[in-house]
Parts: structure tokens; sequence; C-alpha cells
């Protein structure tokens, strides 16, 4: 009935929304990002789903008495001071200098088209160079598309690499325009082989959403982003105050303030304050009030997490996913979700 007298109402909130990318996938999550204890709990008690709820703290006795760690590299980029004080937005501290409301298209690098009219001339003008050459090398392959950016780097040149939301470049519009039935263009072949580089997704198909503003995730990062290295217990990234009914796990959260509450526990915590930190979950008093040089909560506006093997259990939005690098970036109110009030 509540739900209901929502819909009628039509009463609704802004979201955030985080952009999350493996070496395979690219996801929007609501919730979160995890690796590690909750993660390992979350998955690995599946195979007592048939006694409800408590496997979860039946799971974290076991998980607490064999304790595991995770050895590998975290980097966050700190979120603006403004925004933990309710701000809609990141403002100016974005990863590559821009604001976070400014979603911008990724381009590819290839930019050739064959051309059946000029493929395979030889010793012929054509209109626009040397024979031989494949795309422009006729008059009618002038279309006005000279002035693409043709290639996509991280920091610096060196760092290049064809992104795999490359769908929204102007080469694969390119690509899509002159690819219609009857069309005497079609895609060069050699730039169709990896479908990192065509337009679409990992698996070829239309990528959704706004495209990434993060370098790309083999990419060094800029020297604005904090770095964690060692041994941890777990990582986990949240954007919203609550993982489940009794999971109290981000107190200061919002639906839309901008800022992904990154919870970093390292090696070397003892078993009772791991023990504390899980009874105090439900209560939202799991964070220590003194500062702990074990666990730290810390609010950031993007993240990257690169485990040291594949061992252990990495999730989104509690479902799992491949153990490797993972990043992460926020969009401000990007969604809307309906609430009583």
């Amino acid at each position: 009935m509540a739900s209901a007298l929502m819909v009628v109402k039509g009463k609704h909130s802004m979201l955030d929304v985080v952009r999350v990318e493996t070496r395979s996938n690219i996801m929007f999550s609501f919730l979160s990002v995890g690796w590690g204890l909750i993660s390992d709990i979350d998955i690995e008690s599946e195979r007592l789903r048939a006694i409800g709820g408590q496997r979860f703290t039946v799971w974290s006795v076991h998980r607490l008495i064999s304790l595991r760690t995770y050895q590998g590299k975290v980097y966050y980029l700190p979120a603006l001071v403004s925004q933990t004080n309710g701000g809609d937005g990141v403002g100016g501290n974005h990863p590559n200098g821009g604001g976070v409301g400014t979603l911008k298209h990724s381009v590819s690098y290839n930019t050739t088209l064959n051309c059946r009219d000029c493929r395979g001339l030889t010793g012929q003008d054509g209109g626009g160079g040397g024979g031989g050459t494949i795309g422009g090398s006729c008059d009618a392959c002038d279309t006005n598309f000279s002035d693409v950016l043709s290639l996509e780097t991280g920091t610096n040149l060196d760092s290049f690499r064809p992104r795999i939301d490359s769908w929204y470049s102007a080469t694969s519009r390119k690509s899509t325009y002159f690819s219609t039935v009857d069309s005497i263009y079609e895609s060069d072949k050699a730039s169709n082989d990896d479908p990192t580089q065509n337009g679409g997704g990992p698996n070829g198909g239309v990528m959704y959403g706004p495209p990434s503003r993060l370098p790309a995730l083999t990419a060094t990062l800029p020297d604005t982003w904090q770095t964690i290295a060692g041994d941890f217990v777990m990582v986990h990234a949240a954007y919203q105050s609550h993982l489940s009914t009794e999971c109290y796990f981000a107190p200061q959260s919002r639906l839309n303030d901008g800022i992904i509450w990154l919870l970093i526990i390292r090696a070397g915590v003892s078993r009772s304050q791991l023990l504390s930190f899980l009874l105090g979950l439900s209560s939202g008093t799991h964070i220590p009030m003194q500062a702990n040089e074990h666990i730290q909560m810390v609010p950031v506006s993007a993240f990257r997490i690169e485990p040291a093997g594949t061992a252990g259990h990495m999730t989104v939005d509690g479902e799992k996913v491949e153990c490797g690098p993972i990043q992460g970036e926020i969009f401000p109110s990007l969604a809307k979700v309906m609430v009583p009030k």
C-alpha cells in the first residue's frame, strides 16, 4: 500500500549513480563496490541461504576466525570539503580538471574507412593523395570529418589506450553513418578486430549512459589522487547510507550528495576491532570515533582498486564480478528514485 501511495503521489528524489569499469565490463551502480571481508561474507554465505538472513552472522563469525588479507593498491580522489556539506556536485575537483556535471564524449583512435571506389588504387591521384591509400583518396571520401581528434591519452601520449566506451566518439558515429544499407563505405577491418576499438562495448554492443572522464583503467593516475599500497582486510565504496535494512554503512551519505564513501580496513587490525566494527554496522557506530590507522572512511569522488592477485571476491551492488582492476566515478543526480517524503 505504501509503495502504491508513493507511485500515486509521484514524489521523487535525485539519485547519484557510479560508473564502474572493469577490464571487460562497464556497469552503472547505485549501491556499492566491494573487495574483501564484506564481499567475501556476502558471496560465500550463499551456501547457507536456506537459513535466511542469519547466514551473514554465521559467515561473519567464520571469516573473523579465518581472517584473510589481500595485497594490492587503492587509489582515490578526495572529495571537496564543500561536498561533505551537502553539495550536489563534485565542483572543481575533477580527475581531469573539469566539472563532474560536464559529460564529455570519448574518441576512438582510428578514423580510417575503406571506400570500395578507391580501394586498391595504385599510381592514381584519386583527388586526395598517393596511390594505394585507404580512405580519403577520392573525392567521395571528403566527408568533413577531418577535424576529428583521433587519439585519446591518459596523462601523456605514452599511456594511449582506446576507450571501452568509444561508441560515443565522433569516429564511431562516422562509421555508423557510412554503414547504412547500400553505402559505398565500410569500416576498416583492422579497426574492427579489437572489440574495444569499434563502436560499442566489450561485446560489440551499444554503450549506454555517460562516458567516463577518468584515465583509462591501464593508465597512470594524476598526482592529485591519493595512493595506499599494502595488505587490506577490505575496501568498500558505498554511495547510499544503507547496504541493507540492517547495515547502516555510511551514516553521512545522502541520495544525491555527490560523494562516494570509501571504507578502508588495512591489515594489522585486531579481531576485537573487527568484531566491534561488524557489531556496529546495524547502528552506524562501526567507524572509530578517534583516528585509527587501520580503519578509515574517506569521502571521495572517484576510486581505483588494483588487487595483486585474483583471490577473494569483488562485488558491485552485491553481485560478484571478476577480481581484478576496477575503478568508479560518481555522477551526481543522474537518476530519480521514488521517496516517501
